[in-house]
This record gives structure tokens, sequence and C-alpha cells, in this order.
């Protein structure tokens, strides 16, 4: 994960919870998987209109670092239960197939990078 300068590869077993502070601003960030499906979204701990300030990409690299898959999505407001996000689909989401062909060492190879709107 890529907030605020931190590279970070996760298990895939495993859901993630961190709190990160990056352009002076406090966000949460979740992964989770549930039902086959791997699940992550970033919250700023503010209103919804200083939370659509920032986007969120998700990108996911193969160990021949070639193969990838990059997705962006607005960070969302704190308000907002990350089942809510998650069951919306307007975040990172893909099925565990597909996750596996970007695990590496037994990590997934996920860097989540955040920047202004």
């Amino acid at each position: 994960m890529l907030l605020g300068g931190i590279n970070i590869r996760f298990s895939p077993l495993t859901s993630v919870f961190s709190i990160v502070s990056c352009f002076g601003e406090l966000f949460t960030y979740y992964l989770e998987k549930k039902d086959g499906r791997y699940y992550a979204a970033v919250q700023l701990i503010g209103t919804s209109s200083e939370a659509s300030k920032y986007k969120c990409q998700y990108k996911l690299l193969a160990a021949n670092c070639i193969e990838e898959i990059s997705e962006t999505f607005l960070v969302r407001r704190y308000s907002e239960e990350f089942e809510t996000v998650f069951n919306s689909k307007k975040c990172f989401n893909l099925d565990e197939e597909t996750i596996k062909m970007f695990v590496v060492v037994y990590k997934l190879n996920l860097t989540v990078t955040l920047s202004k709107v």
C-alpha cells in the first residue's frame, strides 16, 4: 500500500485495517475477503465534501511485473460503513481467482495510492 510514502504488500488470507496520515488528513483503509471476493476502500475522516477531493488508485502487479490491474475510485466519507461501500461496488472488488494471479511470495502485490482530484 502506498499512502504517504508507505509501501506494504498484504497477505491475501487476512483482512487489513489501517489508519494513515496523508495530505495533512487522516484516512482509513480496509481490505476484506468476503464470499470469495476481495473488497477494499479508503475513507477520509471528514465530511463527504472533503472526501470528494481525493481519489484512490489500486494497482495489482503480477510476479512477471508485466500483467497488472489498476482501478481508481473516489475516497469515501468516514460516516459510510465499509459494508455499505462494498455492497455498492463503488470500490476495489475482485474475485479470488483473479486475485491469485497477483500473489507474490504469499503476499498480495497491491499498491494503494492516494491523490487529490
